[in-house]
């Protein structure tokens, strides 16, 4: 099988049953980009310069493999500080087990309550990092 056809193999598999959120049409137009830019290039290969190092089969895997605790048996190096405890369960925000959002000086939103309003300040931003980020070389995973 010919490289290129691998590649867009493996992201045919990666993207099988995802679909794009909901959102105002800012965030459609930069994530529909984004996809276009990722059938374009396909997911990256062992064999890829960008990758010669290290092997991204974990990270195209549809599923990500389950990652271990990461335990030290240090002190929490920020203990003493005024800090806000934020808590993601397998990368989705877990309110219950996280602090209050609320911190003088600080903005915290989730992007799924940004994208549902046509105008807000993220607009401007999103998606634009990804997209220069492809020059000069292509990063796949990152327009993922």
């Amino acid at each position: 099988m010919a490289a290129p056809a691998l590649k867009h193999d493996m992201l045919a598999a990666r993207l099988d049953g995802l679909t794009l959120p909901e959102g105002a049409g800012w965030s459609v137009e930069a994530r529909t980009s984004a996809l276009s830019r990722l059938n374009a290039m396909g997911l990256p290969g062992k064999r890829d310069e960008y990758w010669k190092y290290t092997d991204p089969a974990t990270l195209n895997q549809p599923q990500a493999p389950r990652a271990g605790l990461f335990e030290t048996g240090e002190a929490m190096p920020f203990s003493g500080i005024d800090r806000l405890k934020i808590v993601f369960v397998d990368g989705v925000f877990d309110a219950e087990a996280s602090d209050d959002l609320a911190m003088d000086g600080v903005e915290i939103e989730r992007l799924s309550d940004a994208m549902s309003r046509d105008i807000h300040w993220v607009r401007d931003l999103y998606g634009v990092l990804e997209t220069r980020g492809q020059s000069p070389v292509q990063r796949p995973l990152a327009a993922l």
